[in-house]
């Protein structure tokens, strides 16, 4: 292979579609891999279903033990001033088998978590079953930075000691993704690839193929 003739072949059309396609994968990659992997529902953590950093979780909600922390967003502008903060979801407490998970949620699905949650403390002191559902689907993440001390201030008001809460593991929380919209930006990140490298080898081999002007016919 002749590397001047394939840098030759470069175009900036070609530096555009790797770089958007590459971006594309690089961001869809990680979540649509896990969406490949057999999920693990709500139900089989209770039973003892272990979950652990990239494992794929979807099903329905069963119990939900109020939330521990908070997120909001905020836009900020040229001039270093920023919006106001806007809610963006919270991170509920989810019981498994072996302790606790934490859940990320949307916005939207903050009102039906907190009916769920109020549903599972009744539950808790009549034995009367939650009734309100909501399916979630997302990817197991490792707990990082301050939201870690937020899930261990909770699970001390609640009366577990620190060795209790260190037998738990290490902290994770369930991190909701569209996996349809993941598998749909990773195959344009494929395709807009894919088409990087046809246009590259068409040029790349249209130039190898000129002959040299001394061996044309004179």
């Amino acid at each position: 292979m002749d590397i001047r003739k394939l840098f030759g072949a470069f175009g900036k059309d070609v530096l555009i579609l790797l770089v958007m396609g590459g971006v594309l994968l690089f961001q869809s990659a990680p979540d649509f891999f896990v969406s490949l992997k057999p999920a693990v529902s709500f139900a089989d953590m209770l039973e003892g279903k272990e979950v652990k950093a990239g494992t794929h979780v979807a099903g329905d909600v069963i119990y939900v033990l109020d939330y521990f922390a908070s997120e909001s967003t905020y836009t900020q502008r040229q001039d270093g001033s920023r919006s106001g903060s806007r809610a963006s979801g919270n991170y509920y407490l989810i019981p498994t088998a072996e302790g606790f998970v934490g859940l990320k949620s949307r916005q939207a699905d903050v009102a039906t978590l907190n009916a769920i949650t109020d549903e599972t403390f009744s539950y808790m002191e009549t034995g009367i079953e939650p009734v309100t559902t909501i399916r979630m689907e997302g990817s197991v993440k490792v707990m990082e930075g301050t939201l870690v001390n937020y899930y261990k201030e909770y699970l001390t008001d609640m009366g577990y000691t620190e060795s209790e809460i260190t037998a738990f593991g290490d902290p994770l929380v369930i991190q909701y993704v569209s996996f349809t919209a993941v598998r749909v930006m990773f195959a344009i990140g494929v395709v807009l690839v894919a088409l990087a490298v046809l246009i590259l080898c068409r040029r790349y081999n249209y130039k190898s193929g000129l002959k040299k002007a001394e061996d044309l016919p004179g």
